[in-house]
């Protein structure tokens, strides 16, 4: 599959799948009704477009809907476009920014060397 962008109101449905699995559309509608005051017009949109992204599936009568897509997917397609749009392409300038963030904790550090090191490893 290729990428797929995800906006953010779609990403909260996909959020929920993910987290949920398959759900009938009807049940979707009323928790999101519940959680962010969506009409259920507006869940109905929001997964049409998904739908027609090719993130989920639905199945007849009752509207199952099933992600197709996985949260790494869609997580790697917005790194992607993040990289390209803000970064001219280069993961290395991403990384030398994100070390310069006065945030990084002496964990943090340690964390993304063993990510770094299993990435070798691997290679």
């Amino acid at each position: 599959m290729g990428e797929i962008k995800i906006f953010d109101s779609e990403l909260l449905l996909m959020e929920y799948l993910w987290e949920h699995g398959p759900c009938i559309a009807a049940d979707l509608a009323e928790e999101f009704l519940k959680r962010y005051n969506w009409k259920k017009s507006t869940t109905y949109i929001v997964l049409k477009r998904l739908e027609g992204k090719g993130a989920i599936s639905r199945e007849y009568p009752k509207y199952l809907v099933t992600p197709i897509v996985t949260r790494q997917q869609v997580q790697s397609a917005e790194t992607n476009t993040l990289v390209d749009r803000m970064f001219g392409g280069s993961f290395a300038s991403l990384f030398a920014n994100f070390l310069n963030s006065d945030q990084l904790s002496e964990k943090t550090l340690d964390e993304l060397q063993a990510l770094i090191d299993e990435k070798r490893s691997k290679n």
